[in-house]
């Protein structure tokens, strides 16, 4: 292991600190200037080969891999390919090269979307979207308190999975002296002269995460589950799942209002009770961070999909029982330099994502970044002026489509009109991997672009799709997708064993409060670089989402490795334990 000095404190971790160095000639973010007037100009974001915008200073960076729910085995085999790569095997990553240029789906998602789009449009109403928010709740005594929804774990969504350390443990040969405990309230402390924190802060002994679990990174939620050792029966307790045992941990602790947790996933359950501790990405640490222990697992979601938690980094406004969020303590604890992480997805390897904390990196993305205010600061929702296909631009008053007019942006107004009619909002979303609209906007968005036999989709049947959206500097910015970037290709029964396209679109009813709305999934977020940033932190309201074209070259796959070469690998950490990895080859 390599150690990390930390604020004068030995940390020792698995996964080695990154640091970008900025060049002197690098200015602010956003920096892109448009034009304001009386009407916002429009603008498509900039596609400039070979010249690509310069990002802010990186603090860390986790690779993340793409759980596409194609089974473990296909997990292990996807990173011992990744692996053989950084061991200079330079075909090992042609095998994720696509014969086609449509979306890549697992075989297991596209059976679902299908199965969706078959039940939706038969009028069954299925919604396989989060949960909803009657269907989640917290438990305390007898009183329950409502919850908000978290990521659905279903088939058909793709979960951005990587690792991060929790709780604090003596490294070998660290000089700490601690308690046995014997019950869940007596964690053990170290025993010094001095208190727990400030042993640890003086560097006194020296430590190391006490567990390393995988968990989603979800922009769509906002508290944390982390699998535990409280958990003796059902998948989190399988022995090839890894677990925070808090009575190792030094800096556990119990939370004076602690609840215990009741959350629905789909057709899945989670309990257990609340727990702070410290956190670990890398180098950062996470002080004193509330979570979830999970003490019980139900339903079948949680023997296909095998996580060991969920990392939500939406708004506070989300959190269960006023729970400050973690990237909330990341802003409050000085953390980063920059309150900001931003996400690349490759559109084929799962095992070539990323999540870069403080800042952005320019290999990963052309042109400049565009930014975008957060409106409704519970998702990371913004302001979304139109949707178009083609030429038909959708009406949300009137729930109809008309004539594209080349749509001017007008601030929502107070008063009466704001109350008749919210902003239609766009809500980012890491946790959901399709595009997606509500009833009656979702029918008519597959009555004009129908799936199909793949040789029968060209630009007049299915032409491009449009999401305009009000940037930060006065600009209507167009993000086009053509149909190549909103299908995904399977094998279609009905086409004589030929491709079938998929339109990549789900039926979510947002719940009303948060309505009109539409969410940009992954689909999106491969085609698009993302930034999350929140400013001083001072205000929710400082909040914006920034995009920029995503480079998919042989250049941005050797940077990911450079960054993250020194990095935990799941087949050493995951796949040594699980019998499956014995079929893995590289």
């Amino acid at each position: 292991m390599a150690a990390v000095a930390l604020r004068n404190c030995l940390f020792a971790t698995a996964v080695v600190q990154v640091l970008c160095d900025r060049p002197d000639n690098v200015g602010p973010l956003g920096n892109s200037k448009g034009t304001r007037g009386n009407g916002a100009q429009r603008r498509q974001p900039e596609l400039l080969p070979g010249k690509r915008q310069m990002g802010q200073s990186v603090l860390h960076v986790t690779r993340l891999h793409r759980y596409d729910h194609a089974g473990l085995a296909a997990m292990l085999q996807a990173e011992t390919l990744w692996q053989a790569s950084l061991n200079g095997n330079s075909t090992a990553l042609r095998t994720f090269k696509q014969r086609h240029n449509y979306v890549h789906l697992s075989e297991q998602q596209s059976k679902g979307l299908r199965e969706h789009h078959q039940e939706v449009l038969a009028g069954g109403g299925m919604d396989r979207g989060r949960a909803e928010v009657n269907d989640s709740f917290l438990r305390t005594g007898h009183r329950k308190t409502r919850a908000r929804p978290v990521t659905s774990l279903k088939r058909l969504d793709s979960q951005y999975v990587g690792y991060i350390g929790v709780g604090t443990a003596p490294a070998e040969g660290g000089n700490c002296v601690t308690t046995d405990p014997s019950s869940f309230m007596d964690a053990p402390r170290l025993v010094d002269d001095e208190d727990s924190s400030s042993a640890i802060e003086h560097g006194n002994c020296q430590v190391t995460e006490q567990s390393q679990v995988m968990v989603v990174f979800d922009t769509g939620s906002t508290n944390i589950w982390i699998d535990s050792d409280l958990c003796t029966e059902g998948p989190c307790a399988k022995p090839d799942r890894h677990r925070y045992n808090h009575k190792k941990s030094l800096t556990y602790k119990v939370p004076v209002h602690g609840l215990d947790l009741h959350i629905q996933f789909g057709t899945g359950e989670v309990t257990g009770p609340q727990a702070i501790d410290d956190f670990h990405v890398g180098p950062l640490t996470v002080k004193q961070q509330t979570f979830g222990m999970i003490q019980t697992e139900a339903g079948a979601v949680f023997d296909d999909v095998p996580l060991e938690g969920i990392l939500g980094l939406a708004f506070k406004k989300m959190s269960a029982n006023g729970v400050m969020p973690f990237f909330d303590n990341i802003i409050n604890q000085k953390v980063l330099d920059d309150n900001q992480f931003s996400f690349y997805f490759n559109l084929h390897n799962p095992a070539a994502n990323a999540i870069f904390w403080g800042g952005t990196d320019e290999h990963f993305y052309n042109g400049p970044i565009h930014y975008f205010q957060v409106t409704d600061p519970f998702y990371w929702s913004i302001d979304l002026v139109s949707f178009r296909i083609g030429d038909k631009e959708w009406d949300f008053d009137k729930g109809k489509w008309k004539k594209n007019m080349n749509t001017e942006f007008a601030p929502a107004a107070t008063g009466s009109l704001m109350e008749q009619q919210q902003t239609p909002k766009a809500i980012v979303d890491t946790g959901t991997t399709f595009f997606t609209a509500a009833d009656g906007l979702f029918e008519k968005i597959m009555d004009e672009l129908p799936s199909g036999c793949c040789e029968q989709v060209n630009r007049t049947t299915h032409p491009n799709m449009i999401y305009t959206l009000h940037s930060t500097d006065g600009n209507l910015v167009d993000f086009e997708l053509t149909n190549n970037e909103y299908m995904s290709v399977s094998k279609g029964e009905d086409c004589k064993d030929q491709e079938y396209c998929s339109t990549d679109f789900m039926k979510i009813n947002i719940p009303a409060e948060h309505s009109p709305a539409m969410v940009l999934g992954e689909v999106f977020l491969r085609h698009f670089y993302s930034v999350f940033d929140r400013g001083t932190g001072e205000s929710e309201s400082t909040g914006r989402v920034g995009f920029a074209r995503a480079v998919h070259d042989g250049a941005a796959l050797e940077r990911l490795q450079a960054l993250t070469q020194n990095a935990a690998s799941y087949t050493k950490i995951y796949g040594s334990k699980n019998p499956e990895a014995g079929s893995v080859q590289p």
